[in-house]
């Protein structure tokens, strides 16, 4: 069964700190600026400003991030999109090394319960779409994971016919 590439894109959740913080790098670099020139001390304000301006674009660049969900050759790919423009390859993971993987609310995951497991969330951070999130382990690592529509069911019946033993969907 060849299903060549399969993309699932998930919209992270706003963290309102970050607009916060956005909003306030902005502020503080336009003061140090003013300040600068206002007392003399024009280098160290503009400086200053320029630090705050810098921070500001990397503060408003992980603002809107959604995760990309890959299947390619045999492989789990996920991958971080920054303001819809900038796509940085996180984690890939191959099917063969899949130990199980669930919806979160599933009881087949208690026996992995008192496990220590490095854990990475790559949901959409949304409560009220717990229905949709799954569970990964794979290493010693449990992911996290949100797959909804027809494109989820198709990347889940895909994963299923490689590891069949290791994806269910209660």
């Amino acid at each position: 069964m060849d299903t060549g590439v399969l993309e699932i894109v998930v919209n992270k959740k706003t963290d309102t700190l970050l607009k916060i913080m956005r909003v306030l790098t902005i502020v503080l670099a336009v003061c140090f600026v003013i300040g600068g020139f206002l007392i003399g001390a024009m280098i160290v304000g503009l400086i200053l400003g320029v630090a705050c301006g810098i921070a500001a674009y990397f503060v408003w660049l992980n603002n809107v991030v959604d995760y990309e969900y890959v299947y390619v050759e045999k492989e789990l790919r996920i991958a971080k999109i920054l303001q819809k423009e900038k796509r940085k390859e996180l984690v890939s993971y191959p099917l063969d090394k899949i130990e199980i993987l669930v919806p979160s609310k599933s009881w087949r995951l208690d026996p992995y319960k008192g496990r220590q497991m490095e854990t990475a969330d790559y949901s959409s951070g949304y409560e009220d779409r717990m229905e949709y999130q799954y569970t990964l382990i794979t290493d010693n690592k449990k992911i996290l994971l949100e797959l909804e529509g027809e494109d989820a069911d198709r990347l889940l019946t895909t994963i299923r016919t490689f590891a069949p033993r290791s994806v269910y969907r209660d």
